[in-house]
């Protein structure tokens, strides 16, 4: 559709002083945003010089500009008010959950023939507050919050008992966090009608149902270990980027959950400010983040994630080169020693894609998590895709790394 440019200005100019940015001044004007841009770019001019350009023509314009100067330096003074409201939010709602009363530690028989190896639990994209009521699917599927809390019992409980049903040694655990534990309520306009509860009780439902399933995990290994990033629902603004990667409702969630577990003798929980975490496992290194950064072409991630994993590899491995330099400039290392400073990862663990596989990648292997929900409107509707409710399982041994797997299926729990 070809537009007047001459006559697009004009009606522009009417609403500049109304809007809060050429988003606004678009939706204003009723033009797509990216056509506006295009104009603009063509005549030369930005949102900035347009407001002063109407500021200079018109004496009403100055005074417009004054007020509209002060609305935004209140706005900033509210978005800083929110930051402090954050450090407050997660000192108060810690308040509404109690910490646990301590489980006595296990006392693990390790009897058994052959060489302890660390199970991996994989957690992520649980979507508290995710509702998809009866029919609204068709023959799809349903979810609730109800349904997240009895999945999310059946995971670790599931873990538990396929850890110690293994023939070899089994005393410590490790559980993965990578993020989305929440829906969120207004990251986009739709989620009002598509959620059951607000994000703030989807955090304490979050909160409470994994605190005391981690609990439960305590009860059966001599100690937990959790390593906890952010996903893309827990953010606390509506513009993916506009937060910075600890501002999130998964951050909140696992802060709770420390405070639940604060008298667990054998409880460790690492929350990790960046969106990435480096974990080493019997000498194998994990590299575990949400997965949100891999672009999809036409709903298929395969070059994304690709893509992903050869940069955090090079960029990983660069910086551990470069540190090894700093510590030992002169020193000519031993090859374990060399090894052992690299955080080049072996296995590369993601959520996000509620798509559950294992993809090697010239010695890398990403091992992608599924979903606790299983279906949405979004992945059925937009994408076409109906993925198995599933989370992911694993052992590690000293030698052979990643072995035995054991998927934890969730489409029965209801």
């Amino acid at each position: 559709m070809k537009h007047d440019y001459d006559q697009v200005i004009a009606d522009c100019k009417r609403h500049a002083l109304e809007c809060e940015g050429i988003r606004d001044l678009a939706a204003a004007v009723s033009i797509p945003p990216s056509t506006l841009y295009d104009i603009f770019a063509k005549r030369g001019i930005t949102f900035e010089s347009l407001v002063l350009d109407i500021a200079q023509e018109d004496s009403e314009g100055v005074q417009l500009l004054r007020r509209k100067a002060e609305h935004y330096e209140r706005l900033s003074a509210r978005l800083q008010r929110k930051l402090e409201d954050r450090l407050w939010l997660r000192e108060e709602v810690a308040g509404q959950i109690a910490a646990l009363k301590p489980v006595p530690v296990p006392d693990i028989d390790i009897h058994k023939p052959g060489r302890e190896q660390i199970p991996i639990l994989v957690y992520s994209d649980a979507h508290f507050g995710l509702h998809v009521p009866e029919g609204q699917l068709g023959v799809f599927g349903t979810y609730s919050t109800e349904m997240a809390r009895k999945r999310t019992t059946h995971t670790f409980r599931a873990f538990t008992r396929l850890a110690h049903q293994q023939s070899f040694p089994v005393r410590h655990a490790k559980v993965y966090f990578l993020g989305d534990n929440v829906e969120h309520s207004y990251m986009r306009p739709v989620q009002a009608r598509q959620t059951d509860s607000h994000v703030v009780q989807q955090t304490l439902n979050a909160a409470d149902t994994i605190g005391r399933s981690l609990r439960f995990l305590c009860q059966h290994f001599e100690t937990v270990t959790v390593e906890a990033v952010p996903g893309n629902h827990g953010r606390t603004r509506q513009k993916a980027g506009d937060n910075m990667p600890d501002e999130t409702y998964d951050h909140l969630i696992y802060h709770l959950i420390r405070h639940m577990l604060s008298g667990q003798p054998n409880f460790t929980i690492n929350i990790h400010e960046a969106w990435y975490f480096v974990d080493t496992v019997l000498g194998f290194k994990f590299l575990g983040l949400h997965g949100e950064d891999a672009v999809s072409w036409a709903g298929i991630p395969w070059y994304g994630i690709k893509r992903l994993v050869q940069d955090y590899t090079v960029m990983l491995t660069k910086k551990s080169v470069e540190d090894l330099r700093i510590l030992e400039p002169e020193e000519e290392l031993a090859v374990s020693t060399f090894l052992g400073h690299l955080n080049t990862p072996d296995y590369v663990c993601i959520g996000h894609f509620h798509d559950p596989f294992t993809w090697d990648m010239m010695g890398v292997e990403v091992i992608a998590n599924g979903a606790l929900s299983g279906v949405s409107v979004f992945g059925a509707k937009r994408l076409h895709r109906l993925n198995p409710p599933r989370q992911r399982m694993f052992f590690v041994h000293e030698e052979h790394g990643v072995g035995l797997r054991c998927p934890i299926n969730l489409g029965r729990v209801k």
